[in-house]
């Protein structure tokens, strides 16, 4: 999420000062990193109102489904933006391989296994 407000005040070309004022205005923060998630969803729906619009990323969707389970799973147990490269380090250090798309039919599903147990432990 943050990252998603630094692009939107970029693209809508605001001026620190002016920035500032839509965080205090709309998250009661200082800071970008010290909204809450519910801040900085109000944040990107106000930068949104002020003509934002957030682009489809570029980047095609993997062809495996059982890839694009494993980057579903994993964007579900981190909330703000996807986190490619923390998801390419676990799977290096479990499989031993530099990212999912490397991984083999029986390690995607072991990895699939692995992240839902992972969002089980989480949620209790």
């Amino acid at each position: 999420m943050l990252a998603k407000i630094h692009i939107a005040k970029k693209e809508l070309a605001l001026q620190d000062a002016e920035y500032r004022a839509l965080l205090q205005r709309v998250g009661k923060v200082e800071s970008a990193r010290d909204l809450s998630e519910k801040a900085a969803i109000a944040v990107i729906a106000e930068m949104k109102r002020l003509g934002w619009q957030a682009r489809a990323s570029t980047r095609p969707p993997a062809e495996r489904a059982d890839i694009r389970k494993i980057y579903a799973l994993w964007g579900a147990l981190h909330s703000g933006p996807l986190d490619r490269e923390g998801l390419r380090a676990w799977v290096k250090t479990r499989f031993q391989v530099s990212a999912p798309e490397f991984l083999k039919p029986p390690q995607a599903r072991e990895a699939i296994e692995q992240l839902k147990a992972w969002q089980k432990r989480v949620r209790t």
